[in-house]
């Protein structure tokens, strides 16, 4: 997750908007803010491909504020809007700027900064008080080189529609894997394990701590923190390849059949093309489906079969 949101950020608002600022700061003063906005509007979304628009901003030597932001789906509105943000601080430091600006090739090899939003809207997800810092190095189009450390902060949040965003992402897609296993087979009413509804799940935190080593990503620590259900992640991902090694605990509240349920899995494969290692969730799933036949025996037969073999399909 955190390498999409790397790139979500490092495209859509770091790159493009620290490329613009020095010819910002120059007009500023003698150019009218909404037209200015308006050129700023169109350049970016030009390097995007998008639409967006932007409120008012409040430029300074060691960052900018904007009001208010909307960012389209490609390549307009009319496609729908990706995010939709109020209050957005880019924050950065000019010595890194300085020392990491290659004018030749046109790109930033070092920053060291933080970037704020106090509440963001998006199809799937909401969220308030979303921070991420960071110090990088030997950053370039490979991701090969790029070392340093950055962190992941955020407030409370909601996840909606999970279904959808499932389909269309594969971290989601990755991180909820062993979930999704559950939810099936509770659906079929023979197991209940007290399992939130995936397409309404609110958050209370999330924080991760990464560290960046010639283009290795080191998640020392992801951590969701939720009353339904929390999720912690370690791990080691090429960020070049996509290449990953993780491991990942879903912990749920003891209202399930089993208790607490603390549903741990070892993660292998690619960003894009994740392969989970589930076996200790499925005796898990079995175990409890076992014990639902011995509370209710008339409850077996070709549905629970069925149901079993759903479970050991995934």
């Amino acid at each position: 997750m955190i390498r999409w949101l790397l790139r979500l950020f490092l495209h859509l608002f770091v790159y493009p908007v620290i490329a613009l600022f020095v010819l910002f700061l120059l007009a500023f003063h003698y150019i009218p803010q909404t037209k200015l906005r308006e050129m700023a509007a169109e350049e970016i979304g030009r390097r995007l491909h998008r639409q967006i628009e932007i409120g008012r901003i409040h430029p300074g030597l060691r960052g900018l504020v904007i009001d208010d932001l909307r960012l389209s789906e490609t390549p307009a509105f009319s496609s729908g809007t990706i995010i939709s943000a109020r209050g957005v601080r880019l924050g950065w430091d000019l010595r890194s700027l300085w020392e990491g600006l290659n004018v030749r090739k046109k790109f930033i090899t070092r920053s060291r900064g933080s970037f704020h939003i106090d509440e963001f809207h998006n199809p799937h997800y909401s969220a308030r008080d979303f921070s991420l810092t960071w110090s990088l190095s030997g950053m370039d189009p490979t991701w090969t080189r790029l070392s340093g450390w950055a962190r992941l902060d955020q407030g409370p949040g909601l996840l909606e529609n999970i279904d959808q965003l499932m389909a269309t992402n594969p971290s989601a897609k990755l991180a909820l894997a062993p979930v999704t296993m559950l939810m099936n087979l509770e659906r079929t009413g023979f197991v209940k394990f007290g399992l939130p509804d995936l397409r309404r799940w609110p958050l209370q935190s999330i924080e991760g701590d990464y560290a960046f080593d010639n283009g290795l990503m080191h998640i020392k620590r992801f951590t969701i923190a939720s009353a339904q259900l929390g999720m912690e992640a370690s791990g080691v991902v090429e960020l070049s390849s996509g290449k990953l090694s993780l491991d990942v605990e879903l912990k749920s509240p003891s209202t399930t059949v089993l208790g607490a349920l603390e549903i741990k899995t070892h993660v292998t494969g690619t960003v894009s093309h994740p392969q989970a290692d589930l076996e200790s969730l499925k005796k898990k799933a079995f175990r409890a489906t076992f014990m639902n036949l011995l509370q209710d025996p008339q409850a077996g037969g070709k549905d629970v079969g069925d149901a079993l073999k759903k479970l050991f399909r995934q």
